[in-house]
C-alpha cells in the first residue's frame, strides 16, 4: 500500500506540474502576441523583447539549476527533503502565473522598461518554485 501510496503521489504531482507548464508554454506566447500588447506604437519591439527575455532566462537557469537542485535536495525538514519545497513553489507559482497573464498593474501600458524588469523577476521566480523542486524530486524517485 505504500508503494502504491508513493506513485499515486508522484503520478497527481506529475499531472499538476504538466498542466501547470502546458499553461506557460501554451498560452503565453499567445497571450503576449494576441492580447497583452496590442495598440502599442512599439508592440512589435515588446514582443520580441519578451520573447528575448524568455531564451535568454533559460539559458541562464543552465546554470542555476543544478544550484537549486543542490539546495532542494540538501534540504531537511521534518517534512522531508521535497513537501516544502512542492507545497511553497506549488503556492508562490500559481500566484506568479496569473500575475504572468495581466499587464502587471498596468505596467505593459505605461512603463515599457519596468514592464520587462518586474516580469524577467516574476518569471524567474515562477520557474524556479515549480519546475525545478518537481525535477529534482522526480529524478530521485526514478531510481528507487
Amino acid at each position: 500500500m505504500n508503494l502504491f501510496k508513493q506513485y499515486a503521489s508522484y503520478a497527481f504531482g506529475a499531472f499538476g506540474h504538466d498542466a501547470f507548464y502546458a499553461t506557460l508554454s501554451t498560452y503565453f506566447p499567445i497571450f503576449v502576441t494576441s492580447v497583452l500588447f496590442t495598440g502599442h506604437a512599439n508592440s512589435a519591439q515588446m514582443i520580441g523583447a519578451v520573447s528575448a527575455m524568455l531564451v535568454v532566462i533559460r539559458l541562464v537557469e543552465i546554470a542555476f539549476d543544478p544550484m537549486i537542485g543542490g539546495v532542494v535536495d540538501n534540504t531537511r525538514t521534518r517534512w522531508g527533503k521535497f513537501k516544502p519545497w512542492l507545497l511553497g513553489g506549488g503556492l508562490v507559482s500559481s500566484i506568479t502565473l496569473m500575475i504572468i497573464f495581466t499587464s502587471i498593474g498596468g505596467l505593459a501600458d505605461h512603463n515599457d522598461m519596468l514592464y520587462l524588469i518586474v516580469f524577467g523577476i516574476v518569471f524567474v521566480i515562477l520557474v524556479d518554485c515549480k519546475i525545478n523542486p518537481n525535477a529534482v524530486r522526480a529524478k530521485k524517485i526514478s531510481f528507487l
